[in-house]
């Protein structure tokens, strides 16, 4: 039976038989993304109530092997830039607009920077990257902010950085509270927010941030003000904010009682941040029930 799942709301993290390396088209990348997976075992820091990764199966393996890994890294490059990836499924229904790479993701079955090998194949992906004449192409690496001032984990960002990199930063909470009931970790809050902000005075972030209903509840007002609080506290110590991307829960979970947002709602929390913070750029990308396309604000 063919795959009718639209290729912009595919993201599984599986191609072939690879083990490492999935391509996806991505709304927030607004083209085709190419993940890493350095977390094959499912193993991850966080237990957020939103992931739709499925811990109760065992993970493909627990090992990283970095030459697999740059071979099938460089498998899909070569598909995506001969076009032949359009020939598969769900990839021939992409738009002529999303038929473009966009980049190459550190993003996977749990939080990249825990794998020691993560500065070695940032290395490896940017000499891909060189070989083929893709400066243009960025690097990304999608981080819960646990490992940000981690020695390797800097050292991997001096290279993603040096590439055409960026930093998407999770931050789900204004408060600790809230933040162990969405995010389940024992990495305490104050931790991430001087992760981000030593790191966002370096370098420029973008934030990511989710937010959902729980158990029949959006995050109060309250909640948003202390977010953006910290946004602002963030700002305030030079921190480099390039962007915010807000959203909600956009793909199936294993936790029943964490839905998405409606469009309105999530609107009003952008309101909401954006009033609090002028000047900072929001987008805003919408649940499955909310409009297709995001909007700016």
């Amino acid at each position: 039976m063919p795959d009718l799942i639209p290729a912009h709301l595919d993201h599984r993290r599986i191609w072939s038989d690879f083990d490492y390396c999935y391509p996806v088209i991505s709304r927030r990348s607004k083209g085709v993304s190419l993940g890493v997976n350095l977390n094959p075992d499912k193993v991850c820091n966080f237990d957020c109530v939103y992931c739709e990764v499925d811990r109760t199966t065992p993970g493909k393996r627990r090992d990283i092997d970095l030459d697999q890994l740059e071979q099938e890294m460089a498998a899909l490059l070569d598909l995506t830039l001969d076009g032949s990836l359009f020939t598969f499924s769900p990839f021939d229904s992409a738009g002529p607009e999303q038929r473009r790479l966009n980049d190459i993701a550190f993003s996977g079955d749990g939080e990249p920077t825990t794998a020691k090998e993560f500065p070695e194949a940032v290395e490896r992906i940017a000499h891909l990257k060189w070989q083929r004449g893709l400066q243009d192409v960025k690097l990304v690496l999608i981080t819960d902010s646990s490992r940000l001032q981690a020695r390797e984990v800097v050292q991997g960002l001096d290279t993603l950085m040096a590439n055409n990199g960026e930093i998407w930063a999770k931050l789900d909470a204004g408060t600790e509270a809230y933040y162990q009931e969405i995010n389940r970790t024992s990495i305490p809050f104050s931790r991430i927010l001087e992760n981000i902000e030593i790191t966002a005075r370096l370098r420029p972030i973008t934030i990511q941030s989710l937010f959902l209903s729980w158990k029949g509840k959006g995050p109060s007002t309250e909640e948003i003000a202390a977010y953006c609080g910290c946004l602002g506290r963030i700002q305030g110590m030079g921190g480099q904010l390039q962007g915010l991307q807000l959203y909600t829960v956009a793909r199936p979970t294993p936790e029943p009682e964490a839905r998405a947002l409606k469009a309105a709602e999530l609107d009003a929390l952008a309101a909401q941040v954006a009033e609090a913070l002028p000047g900072l750029s929001i987008e805003v990308f919408y649940g499955p029930e909310g409009p297709e396309e995001h909007t700016v604000v």
